[in-house]
C-alpha cells in the first residue's frame, strides 16, 4: 500500500520489481487529511474491502514523506494489519512544518487544534505514538536524507528510529549524506525490495 504519492519514484522504490513479482499496489486518496484519525478510519475501511476480495491479511506499507506520517499512524491503530513499513524521508513528528510555517494550518484544521504549539509533542505524531508498533515486532526500513532541508532527519525519521530502537524494536536506517528530500528511493533499489520480501513471504 502507497499512503500517499502513488505515483512517485516506480523505478527507485522498488515498487516496479514487487509488482513483476505478482505483489499489488494499492492507494487510497486522503491528501490533506494528514493522517487524522477520519483518515485512519477509510484506511481501515479500504482495507476491509481488500480483504473481502482475498488481499493478505498483511501489508507492506510504503510511506514516502507525508506518506511516512499516515505510514505510521495507520500502524499504530491497526498494527495487526501491517507486514512491514518502508518509510523515505518520512514525517514523523505533526510539528514537523512549525519552523517553516509548513503545512500548519493544515494539519491543525485536520486535527481540530487551535494553536501551533499543541502541535508540539502531540501524542498521536508517529516519535511519540510507536510502541503500538514495536509491540506488534512491525519491522522498518528507514532511507533518510542526511540534508533534507523538508523534513528535518533529526527530529522526524532519525528521532524515531531511535526510540523504536531503544524500546526494542526492529528498524534499519539507511541515512544517505549529502541528500536532500529528493529523490526518493535507491538508485538501486534492492534493498527495498529484499526488505520487502523477507517481511511479507508470510502473508502473501
Amino acid at each position: 500500500a502507497l499512503p500517499e504519492w502513488p505515483a512517485a519514484f516506480p523505478n527507485r522504490n522498488g515498487v516496479g520489481e514487487l509488482l513483476a513479482l505478482g505483489y499489488r499496489m494499492v492507494h487510497v486518496n486522503l491528501f490533506g487529511c494528514y493522517a487524522n484519525r477520519q483518515a485512519v478510519a477509510v484506511m481501515y475501511d479500504f482495507y476491509q474491502w481488500l480483504r473481502e476480495r482475498n488481499f493478505a491479511s498483511k501489508g507492506a506499507l510504503i510511506g514516502m514523506s507525508l506518506g511516512g506520517l499516515y505510514s505510521f499512524r495507520f500502524a499504530a491503530e491497526h498494527p495487526e494489519c501491517v507486514a512491514c513499513i518502508y518509510a523515505d524521508a518520512p514525517v514523523c513528528d505533526l510539528a514537523f512544518g512549525i519552523a517553516r510555517n509548513h503545512r500548519v494550518e493544515g494539519i491543525m484544521s485536520a486535527y481540530q487544534l487551535e494553536s501551533p504549539s499543541q502541535l508540539v509533542d502531540h501524542p498521536l505524531s508517529p516519535v511519540n505514538n510507536y510502541l503500538p508498533l514495536v509491540q506488534a515486532g512491525i519491522p522498518v526500513l528507514m532511507i533518510l536524507g542526511l540534508d533534507d532541508n523538508v523534513v528535518n532527519h533529526a527530529e522526524n525519521g532519525s528521532l524515531l528510529a531511535g526510540r523504536y530502537t531503544a524500546a526494542g524494536g526492529c528498524i534499519k536506517v539507511i541515512g544517505r549524506p549529502s541528500w536532500g528530500h529528493h529523490p526518493h528511493g535507491l538508485d538501486d533499489p534492492a534493498p527495498i525490495v529484499r526488505f520487502i520480501l523477507r517481511n511479507t513471504v508470510t502473508w502473501r
